[in-house]
C-alpha cells in the first residue's frame, strides 16, 4: 500500500515524455486518462491513507513519503483541478494542439503531489523547485517576460524558503518535517528561518510583497495556465506551507501574530482596490486572486482555532471560484477575441450556462449567503473576534480590528468590483464593434465550469461537511464558535425569495405593462443612453484622499521585480567601474611596461662585443658583492 505514493507521482512523470511522441488527440485523450487515474488514486489515499514509504539513501540516512489529514485532503483537490482543467483544454483553442502543454501540465500536477506526499524537507525542497520551473514553463508558452518575471519573483521566495528550511534543521536536528509545533519564535535564529520559509509561502500563494507576478502574468498567460497556477494549485500549495509552517513548524508568539495579520489587512485592502479600476478582465481577476490571500494570511493571523479552520477553508473555496472565474474569462475571450471590458457585454442571452456559473463564482467570492465564500469568510470574522477578546495589550487589540475591518470592507469592495464584472460582460449592452450573436462554449468546457460552480453552493450550503471531512481532523478538536449560522435555512429563505419574485414576474407579463426606452420629461430622445461596466467606480480615483493611495499603489517602483532589476543594474554598473576598468587599466599599464622594457633592451642590445663583455664584467662583480654579503 505504501508504494500507492510512488505510483502517485511517478507514473505521471514518465507519461509526460511518451505525450511528446504523440499526435494531438492522442495526447489530449492520454493526458485526460492520466489525470482521471491520479484523481481516483488520490481519492482512494484520502478514504484509506497509507503507510509511510521510507526510501534508504545512504547507509543511516533515509527520506519518506506520507501523508496527514491536510495534505490527503488538498492531494484530491490537486488532482481534482488537474483533471477539470485537463477536460476543459480538449476545446481551447489556445492549447490544445500545443505539443508540450499537456506534459507540463502532467509534470506539474505530479511534483504538486511529490510536495503534498513529501515526509522529508529534503523532498519537499525538490518537489517545490520543480513546480517553479513548470510555473516558469507554461508561462513561457505566451510569453517570455511574464515568465521571466515569475521566476525571478517566486524563485526568491524559493531561495528564501531553501535557506529557512536549512535553519530550521539546524534548529530541529533532523530533516523530517514535524507534526505539531516545534520551535517556538524567540530566539534570532528561529525569527529568521520563521520570516524566511513564510516569503517562501507568500510567493507561491501571491501575497504581498511578492504577488507582482500575478497581474503581469495574467496580461498574457492562457486562461487554463492561469486557472492552474495562481487561482488553485499555487494556492493549495502555498497556503498548505503557511499552514504548516504557523502550526506544525513553529509555535507563534503575539509579534508573530500582529505581522501576519497586518500583511493579510494590507494584502486585502490594496490588491481590491486595484481590481476595482481595471478594464481588462484578466488582470481585475489576477488582483482578487492576490486579494483573496490576504483573508487565508489573516486566518493564520488570528491564532485560534477557528481563524485557522476559516483560513483552511478559504483556501479551498478561493481555489474552486477562482479557478472558475478565470476559466468563464477563457470562454469568454474565446468567443469574443477579447478580454477588454468596454468591447464586451450582452453575453447571458448567449452563454447561459457559463453566465450562470460565473454569477455563482462572483457571488461566491463576494461572501454572499448561501455560498461557500461566506462560509469561510464567517469563520474568518469570528477568529478575529475571538483573538480581539483574548489579546491582552491595546496594541495588540487594535491590529485585531483593522484585520477585522479590512476583512468586512474588502468584502464589500469585492462585491462592487463584481457587479462590474457581470454587468460589463454578461448584462450590459454589446460594446463590440460587429455585435455578433456567439454560441455557447463548447460542452468541455462547460463541464468543469458547472462543476466548480456545484462544488461551491454545496460547501456554502453544507459548509459543515467540509469541515468534518477536511480541517477538523487536522485540527484534532471542534471548533469553539461564538455565533451560529443555519446554512440550510438561509439557503431556503433565499430559494422562497426568488421563487415569489419568479411568481410576481410571472403575474406582470400579462397586466398590459408598457414598455418604453426611457423618459426625459417629454422631450423626443436624440442619443442612445449607454452605461459601460467600465464606467464604474471610475470617479473613484479622483476622491482627494483616494487618488493618493491609487498614485502610490500605482508606482511601479514598489514591484519587488523591479528593485531586483535595479540592484542588478548598480551591481553590473559598480563591476564595470571597479573591476572591468581596473582589469582594463592594469592590462595597459601591463603592455606599457612590456613596450618600455623592450625598448631599453632593445637600445642596450647594439651589436658591439665590448659593451656585451663590459656587461658581463659588471653582472660578474654584483654576483660576486652579493655573495659576499651573505
Amino acid at each position: 500500500m505504501a508504494y500507492i505514493l510512488f505510483f502517485l507521482t511517478s507514473l505521471p512523470v514518465i507519461l509526460g515524455f511518451v505525450l511528446l511522441f504523440l499526435r494531438p488527440q492522442a495526447r489530449r485523450s492520454l493526458t485526460l486518462l492520466i489525470m482521471g487515474i491520479a484523481l481516483a488514486v488520490s481519492a482512494f489515499i484520502f478514504i484509506k491513507p497509507p503507510q509511510d514509504l521510507v526510501v534508504r539513501i545512504l547507509d543511516e540516512y533515509t527520506v519518506s513519503l506520507g501523508v496527514n489529514h491536510l495534505s490527503r485532503f488538498i492531494l484530491v483537490f490537486v488532482n481534482l483541478f488537474g483533471f477539470l482543467i485537463c477536460l476543459y483544454s480538449q476545446d481551447s483553442d489556445e492549447v490544445k494542439d500545443r505539443k508540450d502543454y499537456f506534459s507540463y501540465l502532467v509534470w506539474l500536477i505530479a511534483f504538486s503531489n511529490l510536495a503534498l506526499c513529501a515526509s522529508d524537507f529534503i523532498i519537499f525542497i525538490f518537489a517545490w523547485g520543480a513546480t517553479l520551473l513548470l510555473l516558469y514553463a507554461l508561462l513561457t508558452i505566451s510569453s517570455s517576460s511574464s515568465g521571466n518575471k515569475a521566476l525571478v519573483v517566486v524563485g526568491i521566495g524559493d531561495f528564501s524558503l531553501m535557506l529557512g528550511v536549512a535553519l530550521y534543521i539546524l534548529l530541529a536536528g533532523t530533516t523530517r518535517m514535524p507534526q505539531g509545533g516545534a520551535i517556538l519564535v524567540d530566539t534570532p535564529l528561529g525569527w529568521a528561518s520563521f520570516i524566511l520559509m513564510l516569503l517562501g509561502a507568500f510567493a507561491k500563494a501571491g501575497c504581498a510583497p511578492l504577488h507582482t507576478w500575478i497581474p503581469t502574468a495574467a496580461e498574457s498567460a492562457t486562461s487554463e495556465v492561469m486557472a492552474i497556477l495562481p487561482a488553485s494549485l499555487d494556492k493549495l500549495l502555498g497556503i498548505y506551507l503557511l499552514a504548516r509552517i504557523c502550526v506544525d513548524f513553529f509555535i507563534l508568539n503575539s509579534v508573530a501574530l500582529a505581522l501576519l495579520l497586518l500583511i493579510g489587512s494590507v494584502t486585502i485592502m490594496f490588491a481590491v482596490m486595484m481590481a476595482l479600476i481595471q478594464h481588462d478582465l484578466r488582470k481585475l481577476l489576477s488582483y482578487h486572486a492576490i486579494s483573496q490571500v490576504g483573508y487565508m494570511v489573516l486566518g493564520f493571523g488570528t491564532g485560534s482555532l477557528v481563524g485557522i479552520a476559516g483560513g483552511i477553508f478559504h483556501m479551498l473555496n478561493h481555489s474552486l471560484y477562482k479557478s472558475g472565474l478565470f476559466l468563464t474569462a477563457g470562454a469568454v475571450g474565446q468567443k469574443k477575441n477579447t478580454f477588454e471590458l468596454a468591447r464586451l457585454g450582452g453575453l447571458a442571452a448567449y452563454m447561459p450556462v457559463t453566465f450562470v456559473s460565473a454569477l455563482v463564482f462572483s457571488l461566491s467570492i463576494s461572501g454572499v449567503p448561501p455560498f461557500n465564500g461566506f462560509a469561510s469568510k464567517w469563520l474568518l470574522y469570528q477568529g478575529t473576534l475571538i483573538g480581539f477578546y483574548n489579546a491582552s495589550g491595546f496594541m495588540l487589540r487594535t491590529v485585531y480590528l483593522i484585520a477585522l475591518v479590512a476583512a468586512m470592507f474588502g468584502s464589500a469592495l469585492t462585491l462592487a468590483s463584481f457587479i462590474k464584472f457581470i454587468h460589463a460582460v454578461f448584462l450590459g449592452q454589446d460594446n463590440s464593434s460587429d455585435k455578433a450573436k456567439v454560441a455557447e462554449a463548447p460542452v468541455r468546457m462547460r463541464i468543469p465550469l458547472m462543476v466548480l460552480a456545484g462544488l461551491c453552493v454545496v460547501l456554502g450550503v453544507l459548509p459543515g461537511l467540509a469541515l468534518k471531512l477536511f480541517i477538523l481532523p487536522w485540527l484534532g478538536q471542534p471548533l469553539p464558535l461564538i455565533g451560529t449560522w443555519s446554512s440550510l435555512t438561509s439557503c431556503a429563505l433565499i430559494l422562497l425569495g426568488v421563487l415569489l419574485g419568479f411568481l410576481f414576474w410571472r403575474n406582470a407579463q400579462g397586466s398590459g405593462v408598457r414598455v418604453d426606452e426611457m423618459s426625459i420629461g417629454g422631450e423626443e430622445p436624440v442619443f442612445s443612453p449607454s452605461f459601460p461596466g467600465t464606467e464604474f467606480y471610475r470617479t473613484v480615483e479622483e476622491v482627494p484622499f483616494v487618488h493618493r493611495i491609487y498614485r502610490v499603489l500605482k508606482l511601479d517602483s514598489l514591484d519587488p521585480y523591479r528593485f531586483i532589476w535595479s540592484l542588478f543594474r548598480v551591481a553590473a554598473y559598480l563591476l564595470f567601474i571597479f573591476v572591468d576598468r581596473a582589469l582594463n587599466v592594469l592590462t595597459g599599464f601591463v603592455g606599457y611596461a612590456v613596450l618600455g622594457l623592450s625598448w631599453v633592451f632593445r637600445r642596450l642590445h647594439t651589436g658591439v662585443l665590448d659593451l656585451y663583455l663590459a656587461w658581463s664584467l659588471v653582472g660578474l662583480a654584483v654576483i660576486w658583492f652579493v655573495l659576499m654579503r651573505r
